[in-house]
């Protein structure tokens, strides 16, 4: 899975750390810093034949001092076999710095080839802690309940605990300062369950196949364009079309790491395609997409957005 650099962490802070679960679940990763396990999620992919591990924690300094989260270093392996390498990994903190008497979540997730693999957790090489995924309940779940749909609005994925739910009705192209701007995507993940979710959030990523405007400085200054001076701008050269080619969005939006029992979040998620435009004098109902992307469920969909 791509991890979307831009995108901002939304965490979903409202519940108090004090509710963490007991400490069975808790390893002492340096003196006065506890690191404590609070949902750990299984996906299981039966077409490609993987298996992804999510977790939310809470790393609680009880220290007199600041603590760097620079200093915080972890893998997520199998205690026996810890040679097994991981396919897509990724991890992230809602803080820089924890301050004395503080905590922050921790959040990651690893995939790797479904090799049956005995003890999942996590383990700290720099005191050889490490804390077993099965001290906390491990929730499984797989690709079955994957929908895919040709409509603007539709459930794109739905179990007894998970619902998440695409709305691309309002999706907009704009013009903006120099720059192509698709906006309005949303996502909405809704927990039907009485207990917090790890939630293994969708990565959008989009693409426009397009002008590259910086090959064109002679025609203009494109950050004081409309939208419509825009369209009428002759890109051709000595009477041919203009070359195009595929650029990549920037997002901006949020990834939904975690859900408080029974809550709902909707994601509103924007691309800015910076100096580029689609060729407007030939258009391409393929010329801007979005793919929706899950490797750990396997899903991958794309929707064609109108300009």
């Amino acid at each position: 899975m791509k991890k979307i650099l831009s995108m901002i962490c939304c965490f979903c802070l409202a519940i108090a750390l004090a509710g963490c679960s007991g400490g069975s679940a808790k390893v002492q990763i340096k003196e006065n810093i506890d690191f404590e396990l609070l949902d750990v999620l299984q996906v299981r992919n039966n077409t490609t034949n993987t298996v992804y591990y999510y977790f939310l924690a809470t790393l609680t300094n009880n220290s007199g001092s600041s603590y760097s989260m620079s200093e915080l270093s972890y893998n997520v392996t199998d205690e026996s076999n810890q040679d097994v390498h991981a396919i897509d990994r990724d991890q992230a903190t809602n803080m820089q710095a924890v301050p004395a008497g503080d905590s922050t979540f921790v959040y990651g997730y690893v995939g790797y080839p479904n090799n049956n693999q005995k003890n999942m957790g996590i383990y700290f090489p720099k005191n050889k802690e490490f804390l077993s995924f099965d001290k906390v309940k491990i929730r499984k779940i797989d690709d079955k309940s994957v929908h895919y749909s040709n409509e603007e609005k539709f459930t794109l994925y739905e179990d007894s605990a998970f619902k998440f739910d695409v709305d691309a009705s309002d999706v907009t192209y704009g013009f903006e300062n120099g720059s192509s701007v698709v906006k309005n995507l949303l996502i909405t993940y809704t927990n039907k369950t009485k207990s917090r979710l790890v939630v293994p959030y969708i990565t959008p990523v989009a693409t426009l196949k397009g002008i590259d405007l910086n090959d064109y400085k002679d025609r203009g200054d494109f950050s004081k364009m409309s939208l419509e001076d825009i369209r009428k701008t002759d890109f051709k050269t000595n009477d041919m079309a203009p070359a195009t080619e595929d650029i990549p969005g920037k997002a901006t939006g949020y990834q939904c790491f975690y859900l408080t029992p029974e809550q709902a979040v909707t994601c509103r998620i924007s691309f800015t395609f910076e100096h580029a435009v689609p060729d407007f004098s030939n258009y391409n109902p393929k010329a801007i997409q979005i793919d929706l992307n899950s490797a750990a469920l396997g899903y991958s969909q794309t929707i064609n957005i109108k300009y």
